[in-house]
């Protein structure tokens, strides 16, 4: 299929972009890789009138401000692989981008696309949640900042209101005893996740002190689990209990049937997912020590 008719804009300058998705309210959709926009449109379950060409602005990089990693928006996923900053505070966050799509997902594909999108399989929109991110929005009223918990509603819904755009994405800045881990399971390698966990944890004398957990195949958007982080707080990295940890989760959640695999299987499979992913994230704490 071809999407339906649009007229489309470059815009020039952040302010220009701004203005523009005022003008055009519902109507005004931003495009920089395009990655997911365009198959929705293509299939017509997006339907814009208007797309705003946001890629000559300045809103790309990876760099500390004060507490926090802040990555602009246009940053294109193939930029984390190499980052020193993301490697050495975010080992969760390296680990999920191996399982971003492909080739050339990875290279025209930005993290403000892939926020704004609200995929719920996509491993960004985890990413945001498992570290406590803000998600940084601009419109012509001016700035505001929305925790990653509270930004994405529901499967492809997120908190942006008309004439908003993404701008940025900040993780705070952990301490240096912690670590993380990611894992996700799909049919091929690049399709869409199934199910998938991460973990950060904080440490001290061997066990952990802090813990976070984020599942994407549970709900319709990325969840946390706050009764999984208390269970892990104060359990020794060398003996975490993850498979009891899984068990607990599984039976936590209310998962859907879809096409690809049964209500009963994403259960088993999450609760599978989250004893690798906290082992692998002990092991790396006791690594560390």
């Amino acid at each position: 299929m071809r999407p339906t008719s649009f007229d489309y804009h470059r815009a020039t300058s952040l302010d220009h972009a701004l203005e523009l998705l005022h003008e055009f309210g519902e109507d005004g959709r931003p495009i920089a890789g395009g990655q997911s926009l365009v198959p929705m449109m293509n299939f017509r379950l997006a339907r814009p009138a208007h797309l705003i060409d946001i890629n000559r602005l300045p809103l790309s990089g990876i760099e500390i401000d004060g507490p926090v990693l802040r990555i602009g928006a246009l940053t294109r996923h193939i930029a984390y692989f190499d980052n020193p900053l993301i490697a050495r505070h975010f080992p969760a966050f390296l680990d999920a981008v191996h399982y971003i799509g492909h080739p050339t997902i990875r290279q025209n594909g930005s993290i403000g696309g892939s926020i704004s999108h609200a995929d719920p399989t996509a491993e960004l929109p985890a990413v945001a949640v498992l570290h406590d991110a803000d998600i940084i929005v601009r419109s012509l009223e001016g700035t505001r900042a929305i925790k990653a918990t509270e930004f994405f509603l529901s499967a492809y819904v997120t908190a942006l209101e008309p004439g908003e755009m993404v701008v940025a994405i900040e993780l705070p800045l952990p301490p240096s005893a912690s670590t993380g881990s990611f894992i996700e399971q799909s049919e091929r390698s690049g399709d869409f996740g199934t199910a998938s966990i991460g973990v950060t944890l904080e440490f001290a004398g061997g066990k952990i002190s802090k813990a976070a957990m984020v599942c994407s195949g549970a709900d319709l958007f990325p969840i946390r689990a706050p009764e999984i982080e208390a269970f892990l707080t104060g359990r020794a990295l060398a003996d975490p209990a993850a498979a009891e940890a899984g068990q607990q989760f599984a039976a936590s959640i209310d998962p859907a049937d879809d096409h690809i695999v049964s209500a009963s299987y994403r259960r088993g499979l999450i609760a599978e997912l989250t004893r690798r992913a906290i082992e692998a994230a002990c092991t790396r704490a006791l690594d560390k020590s």
